[in-house]
């Protein structure tokens, strides 16, 4: 069978013409008979077959002996037979027809090398049948919109709700969970998967394919990672223009960068941080938690994205409190009132300062305070109202919805309650009349909250790359890290500014060039496939003679090829560095440097295109850039000095692409001088892939 497209292959899965399970047992406890009977019992219009070597009637239903047996073809079979049992059932599969197959067994990479093996066998069945796989290890699918439910999971036995929220996870045990929560929240599901083992399709394919799906408006994401960083960037661009919204939960931690360990930068560079900086490039805005995930699905259902910033009005001074930390803590945009707001505002107020959160109590009685809702709500910075609320008396209630009313009605902002302790019956229905929205939980509304009023990425031009210089692209085919003096050559021509490096080949030709550049020098030792000379103490500085150059040379072991440089005296060191992992892509970092650099491990980093300003927003967060802009830094233009070089170091990983793994500018020696990189690793994708290898021999 020719293998269908993804697009093919993803229209048949989430709308087939027949659908078969493959494998039924009589037993109502097997996978297999639980997917069959929630297949069978869904809304789908098409036909739902069994299919059992044996049997010839399973739960009321005709059973087929294998797929080429049944009435018509079936586009999908799902099985969950035994792992050992599973190549050969679906080359029957492949030889009768069927575009996709769903296996829902485990028993593959998730347990052991002979599991590892049976993957292989799966994914070149891919190949040589054109059969295509969702799974193993997975339990199934559900596509709402046409009743369709294909799996053993609880929620595949639900008739659910339809709507435009689409869940991608890679885990499926929690559908139960996620489809509870939306159901409660009031909204609807498009379509679910369960991705497994990813054999053949990832998360990434099923979220290009709802991209284009017409009733799927935002797409939550439950991670353990993705498969291409880069990708994601440009699906997530994709959505953002298709007028889709994405929200992600991350679980689990990632090594990210260990295929280049050898580099410092690789090691800093942590998997949260990493997926962090990722979606925030991609526009993404990341839950922490499975209830702020379906709330953030839920309002973004809602809402949208939504333009401008939160206005927050308490029952009391410690609500106003906690709801202002929370917004600090997970980065929500306070609106700041205008004068003008402020000036409408002052009439109401009877004590305190009028602020945002606002408390409610500083103006006295409700009834008085009629305007206050609208008055903030017409502020111009004001993008999304919340009101924090508890169980009222009728007296409360009455003038408190009045007012809450009025400002929704004249602002047409969206307006939400937060009440932790539920609503009388008839201020819910106060609500509903208003179209007020009610949340309980805090927590997961304050981070819903925080996705929908993120920012989109806006795709600046002066991310991309410079015009490539001439280079020696040769070097980034070695199968070894380059030499420093290689490094710095190299980076150096990108316009980073590095210290003098001479090669010499004796001790004789080294006192020369270090009485040439003038006394104190730095000598090191120049090793091929040596990463870190300072761990093998071949590194010595500030070399203030000939006697302690001899003798630095001959604790060396008086080696072939040493590099002289001249002793670089600055006032802060700092570490810049690029690493690139799979799952994420390529990242530009920037921490303090020197020898307890990963100790310290207080860095940036941007999901590599970055543009310039928000390279300088957030270098101004760190160590580095609370140094730069503090009062007793005296050298100006360093901050900016700094920003200019990590410019040019992202121009050469946007020329190398997919040829580095990792750089290391350590130190970048900041002072007088300027912003210099006094010592360079780059390490070529051809060097870490062979680093990988020999590791695995070992």
């Amino acid at each position: 069978m020719k293998k269908p497209t993804n697009s093919e292959a993803l229209a048949a899965l989430f709308h087939p013409s027949a659908v078969a399970v493959l494998g039924v047992s009589e037993e109502p406890t097997k996978h297999n008979h639980i997917a069959f009977a929630n297949a069978k019992a869904s809304r789908f219009a098409g036909n739902v077959y069994p299919i059992h070597r044996r049997l010839t009637e399973v739960a009321g239903a005709k059973c087929y002996p294998s797929p080429l047996a049944l009435p018509e073809r079936a586009d999908v079979v799902f099985l969950a037979i035994p792992a050992d049992a599973t190549i050969e059932a679906l080359k029957d599969c492949a030889e009768a027809g069927v575009k996709v197959a769903i296996v829902g067994s485990a028993g593959y990479s998730e347990s052991g090398p002979e599991g590892v093996e049976r993957q292989a066998q799966l994914a070149a069945l891919v190949d040589s049948h054109g059969i295509r796989l969702v799974g193993p290890n997975c339990n199934g699918i559900y596509n709402a919109t046409i009743g369709l439910s294909i799996g053993f999971n609880t929620a595949h036995a639900k008739q659910i709700k339809a709507g435009d929220i689409a869940i991608l996870s890679h885990s499926g045990a929690l559908f139960d969970i996620l489809v509870t929560q939306l159901d409660a929240l009031g909204a609807g599901m498009s379509i679910f998967v369960s991705a497994g083992n990813e054999v053949d399709f990832d998360i990434l394919d099923y979220l290009e394919y709802l991209i284009d799906h017409n009733p799927t408006r935002v797409i939550a994401l439950l991670l353990d990672s993705v498969a291409d960083g880069r990708r994601f960037r440009r699906l997530a661009q994709r959505a953002h223009q298709a007028g889709k919204h994405i929200v992600a939960l991350k679980i689990g931690r990632t090594d990210v960068g260990s295929q280049a360990a050898m580099a410092h930068s690789s090691r800093m560079a942590t998997g949260p941080a990493a997926y962090k900086a990722l979606f925030t490039a991609s526009g993404v805005p990341l839950v922490s938690t499975l209830e702020g995930l379906t709330t953030a699905a839920a309002m973004l259902s809602l809402f949208g994205s939504v333009d401008g910033d939160l206005a927050v009005l308490s029952n009391s001074g410690g609500g106003a409190s906690l709801l202002g930390d929370l917004t600090e803590e997970l980065g929500i945009p306070l609106a700041d009132y205008t004068p003008e707001t402020l000036s409408a505002l002052a009439p109401y107020h009877q004590f305190s300062h009028i602020g945002n959160p606002t408390d409610f109590g500083a103006f006295g009685a409700r009834s008085k305070a009629q305007e206050v809702p609208a008055i903030i709500a017409a502020d111009k910075g004001v993008g999304l109202f919340l009101s924090q609320m508890h169980a009222q008396r009728p007296w409360q209630r009455i003038p408190t919805m009045s007012a809450l009313t009025r400002g929704r009605e004249t602002s047409g902002k969206p307006f939400l309650v937060l009440a932790p302790g539920g609503l009388s019956p008839e201020a819910v229905d106060d609500c509903r009349k208003a179209d007020i929205h009610i949340f309980k939980d805090t927590n997961a509304t304050m981070q819903a909250i925080a996705a929908v009023l993120s920012r989109r990425p806006t795709y600046s031009a002066s991310a991309r790359i410079a015009a490539a210089p001439v280079a020696d692209d040769e070097l980034l085919a070695l199968p070894r890290p380059l030499t420093e003096p290689e490094s710095l050559s190299l980076l150096s021509r990108f316009g980073i500014k590095t210290t003098r490096t001479e090669v010499c080949s004796s001790f004789d030709e080294a006192l020369a060039v270090a009485e040439a550049i003038g006394w104190p020098v730095v000598l090191k030792a120049v090793v091929m496939g040596l990463a870190h000379k300072s761990d093998a103490g071949l590194v010595r500085v500030d070399i203030k003679d000939k006697t302690a150059l001899q003798r630095a040379y001959t604790d060396f072991g008086r080696p072939a090829v040493v590099a002289v440089q001249p002793f670089v005296r600055g006032r802060l060191e700092a570490i810049a560095g690029i690493t690139v992992a799979e799952d994420v892509g390529p990242m530009l970092l920037l921490g303090l440097g020197g020898i307890y650099a990963e100790a310290i491990n207080d860095i940036a980093m941007w999901s590599i295109p970055v543009d310039r300003q928000t390279i300088r927003d957030e270098v101004a967060k760190t160590a580095v850039g609370r140094i730069l802009t503090s009062s007793r830094w005296t050298v100006p233009g360093s901050l900016e000095a700094v920003v200019d070089t990590l410019m040019k170091l992202q121009s050469f990983a946007l020329w190398a692409d997919t040829r580095i793994a990792a750089v290391d500018v350590n130190p970048l020696v900041i002072g007088e001088a300027g912003v210099v990189a006094v010592d360079a690793l780059v390490v070529p994708t051809t060097a870490a892939l062979g680093d990988k290898a020999s590791e695995v021999a070992e």
